[in-house]
């Protein structure tokens, strides 16, 4: 796969590029849009390099940065645009565009992390202190985020030229990440559809050429998400489950730690094979887009490799893409136990190569 040319789905839910089909495979990495609007671009093609070091070309990042002091920042508090924020978003896409890879672009955020939908609330409702589920239904929130979306999609790259709406190397626009709604004064049970049948709308109005994809983990029914809901509205191309399978430890113990990995290993592969079935049953796209495992054993890099084996096993039989959670630029501190340095952590990098 090269990003030199669209992608589309299938009616069978399958991946085609230049006419053939493929199963995509990435990387997450959320630091790229920071990097990029501070300006630091040797750490965004270090990432870069990585992700086409294992053969995942595909790399689901942020592009959204909401209020706060960062000059990387595309919205102030107040929700105005700023232009030096989205030159380095140009910044970060001709990047991608030079180093051959092509970006998951998220839009927006249910946790607080860069803003999202907390941030924005704040903006269209100053001194109301709406609580954050209200941003999936308030209508001045709404309004904000589908004008968000036409600045992105309608704009022209200030670096290379390139209209985003047609830029293969924007393998798709990702709604959401992690869209959930838990009040229950203010969330129905086709709250988040009706939303993502909204911005999804809005995506292809604004003239996108490229993929919608949902950005959500994958709840069937819980916090206010159904992914079959999703799949049976047809609204979004492509479908997403996130998944983190920590077991707690009863004790501390070595063994209770295996068992911790031996049972995290398996949970996690049976949620693969769940989501190959769900997609089967609708003819729907699917990414296990995002997923990590944080090891507690001292050789931290092959229990990692050995949950992560299974898992990907299990989504190659299903032909399901993977994008671990998650690379960074060189030195970044593991904030999370998530990070994965594949220059060090040969065995989990072997795991995941696909090349």
């Amino acid at each position: 796969m090269t990003n030199n040319a669209l992608v589309s789905v299938d009616s069978n839910g399958q991946f085609v590029q230049n006419g053939e089909t493929f199963v995509p495979q990435g990387v997450c990495s959320y630091p790229l849009l920071e990097l990029a609007g501070r300006n630091e671009m040797q750490s965004v093609h270090d990432i870069f390099r990585q992700a086409s070091d294992l053969g995942r070309p595909v790399v689901r990042t942020n592009a959204f940065f909401d209020g706060g002091e960062s000059v990387a920042r595309i919205r102030n508090d107040d929700g105005s645009l700023r232009e030096e924020g989205l030159q380095g978003l140009d910044r970060l896409l001709a990047a991608a565009a030079e180093d051959g890879v092509s970006l998951i672009l998220s839009l927006t955020n249910n946790w607080h992390d860069y803003g999202g939908a907390e941030a924005i609330l704040r903006a269209v409702a100053p001194g109301e202190s709406l609580p954050k589920d209200a941003f999936w239904t308030d209508s001045r929130a709404v309004a904000m985020q589908r004008a968000y979306i036409d600045t992105l999609v309608m704009r022209t790259n200030t670096v290379n030229g390139r209209a985003y709406k047609s830029d293969p190397t924007v393998f798709a626009w990702e709604l959401a990440n992690e869209a959930r709604c838990d009040d229950s004064s203010l969330c129905a049970p086709d709250t988040l559809v009706v939303w993502a049948r909204t911005m999804a709308t809005q995506v292809r109005a604004a003239g996108a050429a490229q993929l919608v994809a949902w950005g959500g983990i994958g709840y069937l029914g819980e916090h206010g998400e159904d992914l079959e809901a999703l799949a049976s509205d047809g609204a979004v191309d492509v479908l997403t489950v996130h998944m983190y399978p920590m077991a707690r430890l009863d004790t501390d113990s070595t063994a209770a730690r295996i068992l911790r990995y031996v049972t995290g290993a398996g949970v996690g592969a049976s949620r693969v094979r769940d989501a190959g079935r769900l997609a089967r049953r609708y003819g729907a796209a699917m990414l296990i887009e995002e997923f990590g495992w944080r090891p507690l054993l001292d050789d931290r890099d092959n229990e990692r490799a050995l949950v992560v084996r299974e898992w990907v096993a299990a989504a190659q039989e299903e032909g399901i893409g993977t994008f671990p959670w998650m690379i960074g630029e060189p030195n970044r501190p593991d904030y999370d136990g998530f990070l994965i340095r594949p220059d060090e952590d040969v065995l989990t990098a072997a795991v995941l190569r696909c090349l």
